[in-house]
């Protein structure tokens, strides 16, 4: 469908300055794989203070 559209269009497409160019996208990207990690070392930390017969942060 989207070819069909695009080739009806007589001229290239300017796109507005306020589109997303990808930035927000990384930010998103990088935000997440943090937030991810973040996540995993503390599940591993709890699980060392665990296995060491510690508190359980939790």
């Amino acid at each position: 469908m989207l070819a069909l559209i695009a080739s009806r269009i007589p001229g290239p497409v300017s796109e507005t300055a306020d589109r997303d160019p990808g930035f927000l996208t990384l930010v998103f990207a990088c935000a997440r794989a943090v937030r991810t990690g973040a996540e995993t070392s503390f599940a591993r930390r709890c699980a060392l203070a665990r296995a060491a017969g510690g508190p359980n942060p939790l």
